[in-house]
């Protein structure tokens, strides 16, 4: 395996897969233009001097150095290596978004399709246990005929700040719409589950609260430059990054310092963009947006996303003809409803209307049953600042990377080789999050294709 951009992705998940499992994949070769990443992550995985290289182009010069690449760069610098490594015959991991423009993906794509590559995108969601179960129910009929899945993505009030704020995605120009850069993954899990074609797009959504209006009185530049309001702004940089992570010596922290210490944060929050005033920041990114989707056969999706939670996770409902599904990602805990009796009950064994022990109007002994498809809470954690869907996304991380290992074997080896998040379904939720954003700038409903 290569590595082209060895930062939180290319390090932290792509790259720790390969130290984890190394008899699964190992890296030969990375190009990182920070000296300081890329020595830390060479020294790691013992990658001769030869193969460290300070740009993509340098490494893309080379000969080809291994059967699979991993492109984890930022997303305006995803054309470039993705395009040429997919003409030398590599076999390609693509770090989401693939495109950050509806432009940029029609070439790459027509490039990627001519050149025949093998090429796969990082939605993990779609291998985590949690959306896994949910799929399979679906499927398998246990709620009738699909009607309407709702999805919503709270990204944390802290996340927020963190990355679209006063981090790299914090302007769209910049980089990639905060929809497509932070939600392509429940684009893609709609497509997924729903499995057939958008036909329309409508969405809404604004930049309402990170703006100068809503700074408290005196508020300086920096969170360290003496705030006024430094007891009462929940944005406060200085308590998220050395107080209140101040055991956690990896993202978000290793984002703003590779010097993890009180000195190297408070440092960095005084001199790096991490520092800033959430109200006095150059951001322009929506921090809240809904999205509406139909589908070929009537059914509807829902999709929300916002930076005002104190959750980080994400929560799906699906409502079907005959039952609907209930269920959280950061504990795993799917809750599965039918409108028909359990099995071996008949409709005369059903209780009378009423409420059950927990509120809730209905039946309360008709067929509810609860599963556990991934993590659960740990009691010890602070999950107001917990970010468990990041660790490895609930397992998602390395679903995938076993998935393109295994595939990539198979290729090898002759055997028909597919990848369930292969090119073509990050092109379908990509212009739907491109049409989005266009409903929203337009103010009305946008067809799409057929």
């Amino acid at each position: 395996m290569s590595v082209v951009g060895a930062g939180h992705r290319g390090a932290d998940a792509y790259g720790d897969y390969c130290l984890r499992f190394p008899d699964h994949a190992t890296v030969v070769a990375v190009a990182e233009p920070d000296p300081v990443r890329r020595e830390q992550f060479a020294r790691q995985h013992h990658i001769a001097a030869e193969n460290q290289f300070a740009s993509w182009e340098e490494l893309l010069a080379r000969p080809r150095l291994s059967d699979g690449l991993v492109i984890a760069t930022p997303d305006r610098v995803r054309a470039g290596p993705v395009v040429t490594g997919a003409r030398q015959g590599y076999a390609l991991l693509v770090e989401k978004p693939f495109a950050p423009t509806e432009e940029e993906l029609d070439a790459m794509s027509a490039a990627v399709t001519e050149s025949g590559a093998f090429v796969g995108v990082a939605h993990v969601l779609r291998y985590t246990k949690f959306y896994r179960a949910v799929k399979q129910l679906i499927d398998d009929g246990a709620i009738g005929r699909l009607v309407h899945i709702d999805q919503t993505e709270d990204i944390g009030y802290w996340h927020f700040a963190h990355s679209y704020v006063r981090g790299n995605w914090a302007r769209s120009e910049d980089s990639t719409p905060m929809l497509l850069a932070k939600s392509c993954h429940d684009l893609d899990l709609l497509t997924w589950l729903i499995d057939e074609p958008a036909v329309s797009v409508s969405s809404s959504g604004s930049l309402t609260h990170f703006t100068a209006d809503h700074a408290p009185a005196g508020a300086p530049q920096r969170c360290t430059d003496g705030c006024p309001a430094a007891s009462t702004c929940p944005f406060y940089a200085p308590r998220l990054y050395i107080e209140r992570l101040r055991s956690h010596d990896t993202w978000p922290v290793t984002a703003i310092t590779s010097d993890t210490s009180p000195q190297g944060r408070l440092t960095a929050l005084q001199t790096g963009p991490y520092g800033r005033c959430v109200y006095r920041s150059d951001n322009t990114q929506v921090d809240h947006q809904v999205v509406t989707i139909a589908f070929d056969s009537g059914v509807l999706a829902t999709l929300r996303v916002g930076a005002f939670t104190a959750s980080n996770t994400r929560t799906i409902r699906v409502l079907g003809s005959h039952g609907e599904i209930s269920g959280r990602l950061d504990t795993g805990e799917i809750e599965v409803r039918t409108f028909l009796p359990a099995p071996g009950q008949s409709i005369q064994d059903w209780p009378r209307w009423d409420r059950d022990a927990e509120g809730r109007s209905g039946f309360p002994d008709d067929a509810t049953w609860k599963i556990v498809a991934g993590p659960t809470t740990d009691p010890d954690r602070d999950e107001t600042l917990g970010h468990r869907e990041s660790d490895g996304h609930a397992g998602g991380d390395d679903g995938l990377m076993h998935e393109f290992v295994e595939q990539l074997r198979r290729r090898q080896a002759g055997e028909v080789a597919t990848l369930p998040t292969h090119l073509r379904d990050a092109e379908r939720s990509h212009r739907i999050a491109f049409a989005a954003e266009r409903s929203r700038h337009c103010g009305q409903t946008v067809e799409l294709p057929r």
